[in-house]
């Protein structure tokens, strides 16, 4: 009778056990689709078998070896935990953009600042090109993204350069020199898009790209005048910024349009614009070369447009 009884009960334990599990298997998937968009579950769906044939590249990588020159080329592995919880591995819809970005660059001298350079990157990294749907069609986010990785690198240099002066190991640049040489480096950076750059400058002017790209355009100018030595706290705060941005958009502008070999043209316009600029001895100087820099970046911007129409191409 006691035997009879006590086996009843562990059936009845398991049934209750089996139901709980039921329900579990029911409310968390719903869960894990909260951290991934339609198209990422597209691209995990084209790859799940892929991605199955060698489990040794989901559930073997060593902690202590990450390996950063050599990232994984699939989606990475992502579990969720009976509490919810994501694993270390888990990669966010964030990071994933940011591979796909910065894969597409590769693609953008063929492809343009398109939604295919971004589909030829995804693939890259073995996703499907249909991820190129997590971004605007206009490719500014491509763009945004190459800008803001620019300005890190310029960022990154000047911080070197600064540490080096501090240890002794190499002498302080005179100002106009450090101006010259930090904007030439942080223009340098766009040679392997010059090609494909005016269309990235278009891109930026529409309305709703104009605050993100001027945005990124201020960090640069603070940057580079704060490792200029710039400490001033009155107008010429914000006359020196101004000054500077304008030296920097013609010399741009300058630029697409230079046919002189290795862009000797562009350095030498941008040494005098410094020239100038240093030469400033009072403030009505000063207000009179903010304007003439507005109004030369106004003129470029009619030159980009016209580049931009077939009108007036690079030689």
């Amino acid at each position: 009778m006691a035997a009879a009884a006590a086996g009843s009960l562990r059936r009845a334990g398991w049934r209750l056990w089996r139901g709980r599990a039921g329900l579990r298997c029911q409310l968390y998937p719903p869960q894990r689709a909260l951290h991934a968009s339609a198209v990422l579950r597209r691209a995990s769906d084209e790859k799940k078998e892929p991605l199955a044939s060698s489990p040794q590249q989901q559930f073997d990588s060593p902690p202590t070896d990450p390996q950063p020159d050599h990232e994984p080329q699939g989606p990475r592995s992502s579990y969720t935990g009976q509490g919810g919880q994501e694993s270390e591995d888990y990669e966010s819809e964030e990071q994933l953009q940011h591979r796909i970005l910065t894969a597409a660059l590769e693609f953008v001298p063929e492809h343009g600042w398109t939604a295919e350079a971004i589909a030829e990157g995804a693939k890259t990294l073995g996703l499907s090109g249909a991820a190129a749907g997590m971004f605007h069609n206009d490719g500014s986010e491509l763009i945004l993204h190459f800008v803001s990785q620019c300005n890190t690198k310029l960022s990154d240099l000047l911080e070197q350069e600064q540490k080096q002066v501090q240890l002794g190991k190499t002498e302080k640049k005179p100002t106009d020199q450090f101006l010259r040489d930090a904007l030439e480096a942080r223009l340098r950076m766009l040679i392997p898009y010059i090609e494909k750059w005016p269309q990235a400058v278009s891109i930026l002017l529409l309305p709703h790209n104009i605050p993100s790209s001027l945005n990124l355009l201020t960090s640069m100018i603070d940057d580079i005048l704060h490792y200029a030595g710039d400490q001033s706290t009155d107008f010429n705060w914000y006359t020196r910024r101004a000054v500077l941005t304008g030296i920097y958009n013609t010399t741009e502008l300058v630029m697409m349009q230079d046919s002189s070999p290795e862009f000797e043209e562009t350095w030498r316009f941008l040494e005098n614009r410094i020239a100038d600029a240093m030469n400033m001895d009072n403030t009505a100087k000063q207000v009179q070369s903010t304007g003439q820099a507005l109004a030369q970046g106004l003129m470029g911007a009619a030159v980009t447009i016209t580049n931009l129409t077939g009108l007036n191409q690079r030689r």
